[in-house]
């Protein structure tokens, strides 16, 4: 069989591989198609028929290895855990009382600081170390791993501030205010009049 008649073989075998490939998945018939490809370039180079089929056979080989490990890379799950995932395994420390009665608790991990709730341990301290084991929602699962240090100084909530000194008064403490004043007023003497307090003289 002449080169001629080989390079319409190769190609009618490349297509029927490919078009073959978009109904089946897997990636099992691809790596034949591009092995015929490979062929089929060489029977237009006028190429030996012994060259064509070695092209096709390690074009199919090669295709299958790099395919494979291309699939392969895909199932595997990502190896750098993204947003809040990433602190599974990292150890914080309860900034606020974790209760599961009265749904509170509050951890910091790094610099953030996350809603935290544990079923195992039940409550847990203020200022004990936890470790992060899963992330529910918005909250991360954490285990209890040790008290709080005996030098740990309790977290101050900075939003928490003291009230300022031109903080507006309520109506009921400006009325306060005023009964007070009134009260003050009432237990002072007042002045007599000019004209009780001078005798009118002829």
């Amino acid at each position: 069989m002449d080169n001629e008649l080989w390079r319409w073989v190769w190609v009618a075998v490349a297509m029927v591989m490919g078009i073959g490939e978009i109904f089946t998945a897997g990636f099992f018939l691809l790596p034949f198609a591009l092995g015929a490809v490979l062929a089929a370039a060489a029977a237009w180079l006028d190429l030996h028929g012994a060259v064509q089929w070695l092209l096709f056979f390690g074009g199919t080989t090669v295709s299958m290895l790099v395919l494979r490990r291309f699939m392969g890379r895909q199932d595997r799950p990502d190896d750098l855990p993204v947003g809040a995932n990433r602190y599974i395994g990292m150890s914080g420390r309860v900034v606020e009382v974790i209760d599961p009665v009265n749904n509170t608790g509050r951890v910091r991990v790094e610099s953030d600081e996350w809603r935290a709730a544990c079923q195992e341990a039940g409550r847990i301290e203020e200022g004990s170390l936890v470790r992060v084991v899963a992330l529910a929602g918005t909250k991360l699962q954490v285990e209890f791993v040790e008290p709080p240090p005996d030098d740990y100084v309790p977290h101050v909530d900075p939003t928490a501030a003291a009230p300022s000194r031109d903080a507006p008064v309520s109506p009921a403490d400006h009325d306060a205010g005023d009964g007070g004043s009134d009260a003050a007023g009432a237990d002072q003497p007042t002045a007599p009049d000019d004209e009780t307090a001078t005798p009118r003289s002829d």
